[in-house]
């Protein structure tokens, strides 16, 4: 199971790593989705943030200028000081313990007697969050603070309106030693309970290194001779929705729906695999035939009246039209908090 789990992991990372190598690391403000002022972000964040390699620190010396400046935090988490020999360690440390460590790092050296130390973190490079799937901007999230898993997503722009129902947390190293589980172990969640703040992991921490995946909402597609066509999300895909209340969802045919010549047209991976499943709506509704259930990914096509097309053409037609419809029967959603 544990090899399972980690073979897993590292796919899921090397997945992340493609994904985002040409984008932006976007910065995690204190106030997810808010509009934050740099002073702000740096006071907030200075309380908790712990520093790592790639942060930019700017260090000021009290009366001694020339020993501050801007530096950047090595890969071996250890900034160099004017004057000092040997590197002093910044990984792990917040700014003000860092200021008393260069401070300390002056008078060992003999460069300064009684020096004033401030550090700032000019840019968050140390610990990071990865927010993929169906949220609006996916990317690599600077973790400035103690942030949450629902806030991390409200960073990410909040879920699309075709996002599914769960989130899923893979757990990085510093997650999977704060928490004692293993590397790699996966959480998931319940989206709408989480939003409510019905889930005890409402409050859970994403932390360095953490995945936050949102998942695609399951979708049937009803679209020809239909007053509202698009794609309704299931909200329960283990019970799915019938063919009748397919058309109920898309608020009935119009006055030149062909009823008896429905068609089911059930995607695959390969065009060979697909299937085009005939049926007579009229007598469904009638309820002269068993209802047909649809499964996800199902798109179910009204043809027009008068129409004279071959069960392949008519499955051609219904596969076009799909792409760019609206989709509807998503409910409450993060983006639009």
């Amino acid at each position: 199971m544990c090899e399972s789990i980690m073979s897993n992991f590292s796919r899921l990372r090397s997945v992340v790593f493609a994904m985002v190598a040409t984008a932006a690391l976007v910065t995690l403000g204190p106030a997810c989705g808010g509009a934050d002022t740099p002073a702000n972000n740096k006071s907030a964040a200075a309380t908790d943030y712990t520093i790592g390699p790639g942060d930019v620190l700017t260090l000021t010396v009290a009366d001694a200028p020339e020993f501050g400046g801007k530096l950047r935090v090595a890969d071996s988490g250890s900034i160099r000081l004017q004057g000092v020999t040997e590197p002093v360690m910044a990984e792990g440390k917040t700014t003000s313990q860092l200021a008393d460590t260069v401070r300390q790092a002056f008078i060992d050296a003999k460069q300064l007697r009684d020096p004033q130390v401030s550090v700032f973190v000019d840019e968050f490079h140390g610990r990071t969050v990865t927010v993929l799937g169906a949220v609006s901007k996916p990317a690599v999230y600077s973790l400035q603070k103690r942030t949450t898993v629902l806030e991390a997503i409200s960073a990410a722009g909040g879920a699309l309106p075709g996002s599914g129902s769960t989130v899923t947390v893979v757990r990085g190293e510093a997650s999977a030693e704060a928490t004692n589980t293993k590397l790699g172990s996966v959480q998931i969640l319940d989206l709408a309970r989480l939003t409510k703040g019905e889930d005890v992991a409402t409050s859970m921490e994403v932390r360095n290194g953490d995945v936050v995946s949102v998942s695609s909402a399951q979708l049937v597609y009803v679209v020809g001779a239909v007053i509202k066509p698009g794609g309704f999300a299931l909200s329960n895909p283990a019970d799915g929705v019938t063919a009748a209340q397919a058309i109920a969802l898309a608020e009935g045919f119009t006055s030149v729906a062909s009823t008896h010549r429905g068609l089911i047209v059930r995607q695959s991976a390969s065009d060979q695999a697909r299937r085009e499943i005939p049926v007579d709506l009229e007598k469904i509704m009638k309820g002269q035939e068993t209802d047909v259930v649809l499964a996800p990914n199902d798109i179910l096509y009204v043809p027009n009246s008068g129409a004279k097309q071959t069960l392949k053409v008519m499955g051609e037609i219904a596969m076009a039209t799909v792409n760019g419809i609206a989709i509807y029967g998503i409910g409450y959603r993060l983006g639009t908090m």
